[in-house]
């Protein structure tokens, strides 16, 4: 074990009988966690449940979990690290949704986040409480805390073998101060963490009970869907609701801001009303807008000025005996998560109440807030937060289970629709999106144009390496991990009317392709292994563990079936490395099948292997279908695309065989949920590329090369 202070001004023991019934309560706040991973308390009214853990008189310990669930599975690691240090039964475990209060900061769930922002915290809250409930037993004993432990849910005392339940001892504790240093355990030490425990949202999902957002009903519920114009950024001009309002159970028609709405007495209706609607659109400023004008300004902000994100040494400096160039085109795609975009909402005199699966749940409450209350009441609730008049909380929002998010539930449109609709009808309304709006009114992935030069001398190894993005939105880019003695990374943002917004694994993906794939060319060039020249080009050693892990699990360098081929690529984020090996093979007609697909990761510590396991096979998926189907294109101003019929997704009958291989070590644990999508597409490339000889240049493949 390891010691840790704690600072006792920031420390505060809760006894909130009055809310959670007799037992122990502690709360830390994430906003105040310095860099140096000490864990603070803060001061929590009695009244308001806004503690990380309480423990109940019949030894329930829950946990409040800050984490969106969209199937990631943050309800049960979250409270696995709390678990560990506590030292109780994981069957003795329950959750529960943290509410809006200032103590958890600002709620929001997104960018593999959770672990690096929960690992200190819990972890010290879970061992604060287990040597309090220590203490408390060694009280009673009268004899010497250090000759108890704790386990099971149990405190055990060494040398007599006595034992009472944290039920038990739950009242004594929180009588006791707070202790201004406590034990953390090392990961030797480990019983938890690191296994398999069963989730604890599956038994839910799978018996029915788990409720999402389209499955909120309540009392006096009307049911809504919206219709958005099909130009990006038009807006209704005239509506004909008359064929609409003949349909049985439609209760009515109503413009907000930037939809018309829907309302009947099931969703089936007001879908097949919103149908019905005749529509005369203003279409504004983008009525003429095309994927191929978009591609235009791209290409014409890659040859102008640009911000310079990783530089060493000199590009025109001499020593190139080849040269090659490329332009790398990667199109705006789709988040398409099962369920599609929807909330429930209920606003009347007494506030604002929002039902809803969102990424974001203060995000959630702020556009609650600007669309549900009156100008007076909107400055008045943020005064009074401000304040930390808590107690008035006019506007609450309830977070669902979510039916996948990907980032697109980090936007709050579809939260601002259910509001302002709401506030017209006086009672709860249930607002769903159809796919085809989910699809064609997304926050999408960016375009991105990527312009690539490399050389390489006399003894075929690189010498220069350049790469250039000019993006939709705000371009971005990472350090370059290859030693390559002349480096230049710039980037152009292209300032056009699409909108765009965080997409699993963001910026690292469109980065990520261009640079392993150029990568493999440049090797080409100088007539190189690309395995063996990444391996001497990488400057981290944890980046090159995890790419020889996969190469070697993929056999590399070995004699494959007849046809079949080996693409590699690596790639770091959010704290996560990642290598994959793609095997393809390629029949008769060049038509291509992945096969298997190798994952190698360094996350760190483990905290629950099956759920690492999911999301590296998740990504896979998710990986492959970007790489593999329908991109998001715009004719005259519009999405072209509407279902998965025309947008489709990975089948089941294509999916590869997944092998994911784990690092091993003690660092502390990072991401999962985003790493393995950015190395897959540019691995899927290099093994075409070696199977035919021809660079893939453009996502998704069935585009064709760029150039």
């Amino acid at each position: 074990m390891s010691d840790i202070k704690l600072d006792r001004r920031r420390f505060l023991k809760i006894s909130t009988a009055s809310v959670f019934g007799t037992g122990l309560v502690l709360a830390i706040k994430w906003d105040e966690l310095p860099a140096d991973n000490k864990t603070l308390l803060i001061k929590a009214s009695p009244f308001q449940p806004n503690a990380w853990l309480k423990i109940g008189s019949d030894g329930r310990v829950t946990v409040f979990v800050v984490e969106s669930e969209m199937g990631q599975g943050s309800s049960s690691l979250m409270p696995m690290i709390l678990a560990e240090e506590l030292e109780v039964a994981w069957d003795d475990i329950a959750i529960q949704r943290a509410p809006l209060k200032p103590a958890y900061g600002y709620q929001a769930t997104g960018g593999s986040s959770s672990i690096r922002k929960g690992w200190a915290t819990l972890r010290s809250a879970g061992a604060m409480a287990r040597q309090m409930l220590i203490q408390a037993a060694a009280q009673q004993w009268s004899v010497n805390p250090s000759d108890c432990y704790a386990e099971n849910s149990q405190v055990i005392h060494k040398q007599t073998g006595k034992q009472q339940s944290f039920a038990q001892l739950a009242q004594l504790a929180a009588k006791l101060p707070i202790p201004e240093n406590v034990s953390l355990k090392s990961p030797n030490e480990y019983k938890i963490l690191g296994t398999s425990v069963p989730r604890l949202d599956i038994p839910g999902k799978v018996n029915g009970s788990a409720q999402f957002g389209i499955d909120v009903r309540l009392p006096n519920m009307l049911f809504a869907t919206t219709v958005h114009c099909p130009v990006i950024g038009g807006k209704a001009k005239k509506i004909n609701d008359s064929k609409a309002k003949q349909i049985a159970g439609v209760e009515g028609v109503y413009k907000i801001d930037n939809a018309v709405a829907v309302v009947a007495e099931d969703t089936w209706s007001a879908m097949q009303a919103a149908k019905a609607l005749e529509i005369e659109w203003d279409e504004g400023a983008n009525k003429n807008l095309s994927s191929q004008q978009i591609q235009q300004q791209l290409e014409n902000a890659a040859k102008n000025s640009t911000r310079v994100k990783f530089q060493q040494g000199d590009l025109d400096s001499p020593g190139a005996a080849k040269t090659i160039n490329a332009h790398y085109d990667m199109p705006f795609q789709a988040h398409v998560p099962m369920e599609p975009m929807n909330c429930t909402a209920l606003v009347n005199d007494q506030g604002c109440e929002v039902w809803a699966p969102t990424q974001s749940p203060t995000g959630a409450r702020n556009t609650a807030e600007k669309y549900g209350l009156s100008k007076f009441n909107y400055y008045l609730e943020k005064i009074s937060r401000r304040l930390d008049f808590s107690e008035r909380d006019v506007v609450d929002v309830h977070t669902t289970l979510l039916g996948g998010g990907f980032g697109r539930r980090i936007q709050q449109d579809y939260v601002a629709e259910a509001v302002q609709i709401a506030r017209q009808l006086k009672q709860p309304v249930n607002l769903t999106w159809t796919r085809e709006e989910d699809i064609q009114h997304d926050f999408y992935h960016p375009y991105t144009f990527h312009v690539m030069q490399g050389s390489v001398d006399a003894n075929g190894k690189p010498h220069s390496w350049w790469h250039r993005i000019a993006a939709v939105g705000q371009a971005s880019a990472g350090q370059l991990p290859y030693a390559i003695p002349n480096s230049k990374i710039d980037v152009a943002s292209v300032d056009i009317a699409v909108p765009t917004g965080p997409w699993r694994s963001v910026k690292h993906h469109y980065y990520a392709f261009a640079q392993e794939t150029f990568f493999d060319e440049l090797a080409a060039l100088g007539k190189q292994d690309p395995l063996q020249l990444r391996l001497e080009l990488l400057t981290d050693p944890r980046m090159k563990k995890v790419l020889q892990l996969a190469a070697d699990k993929a056999q590399w360098g070995k004699p494959l079936a007849e046809g079949h081929f080996l693409g590699l690529a690596v790639h770091k984020s959010f704290g996560t490395y990642v290598a994959e090996a793609v095997e393809i093979a390629l029949d008769d007609q060049g038509l291509v099948n992945v096969v298997r697909v190798v994952v190698a990761v360094d996350c760190g510590i483990v905290i629950n292997r099956d759920t690492l396991l999911a999301q590296m096979e998740g990504s896979v998926v998710f990986g492959l279908s970007a790489a593999l189907k329908s991109p998001i294109t715009l004719k005259d101003g519009r999405v072209q695309q509407n279902n998965f019929y025309d947008y489709p997704i990975l089948k089941m009958s294509e999916m590869p065989k997944v092998d994911t291989f784990i690092v091993k070590n003690n660092e502390s644990p990072q991401g999962i949920g985003e790493p393995a999508v950015p190395p897959l597409a540019p691995a899927l490339a290099n093994a075409i590329f070696a199977a035919t000889g021809s660079a893939v240049r453009r996502l998704p493949f069935s585009q064709g090369p760029s150039d």
